[in-house]
Order: C-alpha cells, then sequence, then structure tokens
C-alpha cells in the first residue's frame, strides 16, 4: 500500500523550503491518487486552518499562501 513516501519528490522539497513552518507531505487515497497535506509546526492565534489539503502541489501551495 502507497501512503507517505520515504523519499519526498522535487515538488514537496520544494514546498516544504517556501513554507517551513508547515509539515508537508504527499499521502494517497484509497485509490492511489495523490492527496497533498500540510499541516502547521507550531498553533498560533490568530489560528489559520489546522490542516490544508490539496489535489496538486500548485492548488496547495496557492492555499498555503493565502493564509499567511
Amino acid at each position: 500500500m502507497v501512503g507517505y513516501s520515504v523519499f519526498p519528490s522535487h515538488e514537496i522539497q520544494q514546498l516544504r523550503k517556501e513554507f517551513p513552518h508547515h509539515l508537508i507531505c504527499e499521502l494517497h487515497n484509497h485509490h492511489g491518487q495523490p492527496v497533498f497535506v500540510a499541516t502547521l509546526l507550531r498553533r498560533s492565534c490568530p489560528c489559520p486552518p489546522d490542516l490544508v489539503t490539496a489535489s496538486t502541489p500548485t492548488a496547495l501551495r496557492e492555499a498555503l499562501a493565502s493564509i499567511r
């Protein structure tokens, strides 16, 4: 079962550099489709969303940029 990649793709590595305050990974749903996930390392208030999901790295980048 594919789930969490031990060796992240270049896209995930780049997202991690751009958003160092988030834990970012690529998971796969039960159909094998990727789901890109980000969660805050530490919460701060006013609190942005704890968990952000997207279907593509670009969509995740846009979602994270909008809550900065």
